[in-house]
């Protein structure tokens, strides 16, 4: 176990720091309004991505174990392509990307998703470090052409970056896919209606809840473009994307944890380790956003340009929402572990609906600030439900989520046994 939390730890800081790297390039030589255009680019990615894994995505992790592997990939490649096709048409028809770039948004989503489908799979098998390998082949390939594009061939625009994009993507795909053919073991295809059904049934879900969140999550950019317009956004996404970036620990104990619970039926080990990931979480995320709010206001401007000057009071608005979704992601990842998908609709519907409540409210009187102090506000509220799911669920004290001395020289423990490794 702390092997594979080592390893997909070290995989998503790489990804962390190539990813810094690449908004550092994009943001001194596009500035703002460019940073915002490649937000809704990859906005509309994403939003595809989650439409794809209504059938497949997420939920294979969970069937993987009780159906037919050969016949989700299946039914999966399939919804990809007409996922992201349908997923496009529906963003360019209500203008929500931008237009003259909708055909490179399904391109990049097609390819995206079909590599999704292959690291799922990894996922559910439990293929861990096979998971990370192809994972992180996907930001280095990115950085690699995007840094050949502006420095080398010196084409200072967007289309760098899609170009990037298409690229690393394509790698992602054939290195999952080589691991992912491995684990084929049969080829038939009886009982695919029955097997469609259970994927859409757990699917709906957990990508209901998944878009409900992404809107929690986004819903604040489109607000802003129509209020303060893109350069505004570009402004306000770089600032998430460093307030963001302090997920890297949760997000990377989260996966564990659900491959891990999707696997089990020993409660008490669910929990117990759910709650160990919750301390670990807080603890390094805390520690994370003290060093980030300490950096001067000025590093920035430097860092990126004079476009960026609101960076640090975008974080500092972001703060609090950014602890309370690093322990919320962990209730999540259970219930979705143990297949109480529906929790965690509930939650994101909240989260959406305090958004959409205040984000028309705060964002065009404050600004990006009030975007900040919104996603704060959504993401404690929609914490305190799944925490309130959770407890009851586990039947856990609240004494349980403190961090005690004995925790503290666990987590010292750990860290100093797999240095030595």
């Amino acid at each position: 176990m702390l092997k594979t939390v080592f390893g997909t730890i070290s995989t998503r800081l790489i990804t962390a720091v190539l990813s810094f790297v690449i908004v550092i390039f994009n943001s001194r030589l596009l500035g703002a309004s460019g940073q915002g255009t490649i937000s809704l680019f990859v906005l509309g990615i994403t939003f595809n991505s989650l439409i794809s894994s209504f059938i497949g995505g997420p939920a294979l992790i969970y069937l993987i174990p009780r159906h037919s592997l050969f016949k989700l990939s299946l039914l999966s490649y399939f919804w990809a392509l007409i996922s992201s096709f349908l997923g496009t048409l529906f963003l360019f028809y209500f203008q929500l990307i931008p237009r003259e770039l909708a055909f490179d948004i399904f391109a990049v989503s097609l390819v995206f998703q079909l590599a999704t489908v292959n690291t799922s799979v990894l996922l559910g098998k439990k293929k861990i470090f096979w998971y990370n390998i192809a994972t992180v082949s996907q930001i280095i390939v990115i950085f690699i052409v995007l840094s050949f594009l502006l420095f080398y061939l010196k084409k200072i625009e967007v289309n760098s970056y899609i170009t990037a994009l298409k690229i690393g993507n394509q790698i992602f795909f054939l290195i999952s896919f080589i691991f992912f053919v491995k684990q084929i073991n049969e080829i038939k295809f009886d009982n695919l209606q029955f097997i469609l059904v259970q994927m859409f049934k757990y699917g709906a879900f957990v990508q209901f809840a998944n878009i409900l969140q992404l809107m929690n999550y986004r819903l604040s950019y489109y607000i802003i473009e129509f209020y303060s317009g893109r350069s505004a956004l570009g402004q306000y996404s770089v600032g998430v994307q460093f307030s963001e970036s302090l997920w890297l620990i949760s997000r990377s104990l989260a996966m564990i944890q659900y491959s891990e619970v999707s696997n089990s039926t020993n409660f008490d080990y669910n929990k117990k380790m759910t709650l160990q990931f919750i301390k670990i979480s807080f603890f390094f995320t805390v520690i994370g956003l003290f060093f980030l709010l300490i950096i001067p206001k000025n590093f920035f401007v430097f860092l990126l340009n004079k476009d960026f000057e609101n960076i640090k009071m975008i974080i500092f608005s972001l703060g609090f929402g950014i602890l309370s979704m690093a322990v919320s992601v962990m209730f999540s990842h259970y219930l979705s572990g143990i297949g109480k998908h529906f929790y965690n609709t509930i939650g994101s519907g909240i989260g959406f609906l305090v958004t959409l409540l205040f984000g028309f409210w705060f964002i065009p009187q404050f600004g990006i600030l009030g975007a900040g102090i919104t996603a704060s506000i959504s993401y404690f509220i929609s914490a305190i439900y799944l925490f309130i799911i959770f407890k009851k669920k586990t039947n856990t004290k609240i004494s349980d989520f403190m961090i005690t001395q004995s925790d503290l020289d666990n987590m010292i423990y750990k860290i100093k046994f797999i240095i030595k490794k």
